[in-house]
């Protein structure tokens, strides 16, 4: 059995409309016609080279990624560039790419739902509003008060890390918890944690200056990775996907959609 890529497409778009995607974003049908058959989805956080190639060999037709394929403007397909060769390649292959970026994060049941959901967070908000309310990542509370080691260590073993780099008082309690999924440690976001009463922040890519600004701001935070916070959403889409369309092999990459450690 197959269905048409358009099919597919209007699901997601259900999930999480293109609408909802920041201004700056990229989402959508990277590669490939909608009116298009297939009956093998694979689904990754990012085309990367390694990924096209796994859908070659399990003869995937379509590609369904997180973040863009195809992210700023190109000019060309000029082969000696990493980008163009895997266009070129999907291409051949007849392969599309289909992205879900922004509008997957500020989705209910996307990105930033599913790390929520992970962690068990009871009473979940909105963190930072966006526009028309809608909110980039989640605030909770916890079923059960911990001090902030006991916290790090769960949420460690929940994103399967083999480490996390965490900084804040470690026997300090921790009752209400802020997250962004991927990389969200810009003033804004740290800012918003605090002044909705947060004890501790999650997010990944934190840097040096992030971490003095949320100690500033009386946070603990928690670099959970970019990777690690977000490959967690590529096994929710499988599982959506095979809902909506049983009669398709919805397979998740080996190569990019899992965790980095196997518990």
């Amino acid at each position: 059995m197959s269905v048409s890529i358009k099919n597919i497409i209007e699901h997601l778009e259900l999930l999480a409309p293109k609408s909802f995607a920041e201004g700056w974003d990229n989402v959508g049908l990277m590669i490939g016609d909608e009116n298009t058959e297939v009956s093998k989805v694979l689904v990754a956080l990012d085309c990367r080279d390694e990924v096209i190639d796994e859908a070659i060999e399990k003869g995937a037709e379509l590609i369904i990624t997180h973040h863009p394929f195809i992210f700023k403007g190109i000019k060309n397909i000029d082969q000696k560039f990493p980008l163009s060769r895997k266009i070129a390649k999907a291409i051949k292959n007849n392969i599309a790419v289909y992205s879900a970026h922004t509008n997957l994060d500020i989705a209910d049941g996307g990105t930033n739902t599913v790390l929520a959901d992970l962690l068990e967070l009871e009473n979940t908000e909105g963190l930072l509003p966006i526009r028309d309310n809608l909110f980039l990542g989640r605030t909770g509370y916890l079923k059960n008060e911990m001090s902030f080691y006991e916290f790090a260590l769960e949420v460690k073993n929940k994103l399967g890390a083999d480490s996390l780099t965490v900084n804040g008082d470690p026997k300090r309690i921790i009752k209400k918890v802020g997250l962004c999924t991927g990389k969200a440690c810009d003033t804004d976001f740290l800012a918003a944690a605090a002044e909705k009463g947060c004890d501790v922040y999650i997010s990944g890519d934190m840097g040096y200056h992030d971490a003095q600004n949320a100690e500033d701001l009386g946070l603990c935070i928690i670099d959970g990775t970019h990777y690690l916070t977000e490959v967690i959403v590529v096994p929710e889409l499988c599982r959506y996907i095979k809902e909506k369309f049983k009669d398709i092999d919805v397979i998740i990459s080996n190569i990019n959609g899992q965790t980095l450690m196997r518990l």
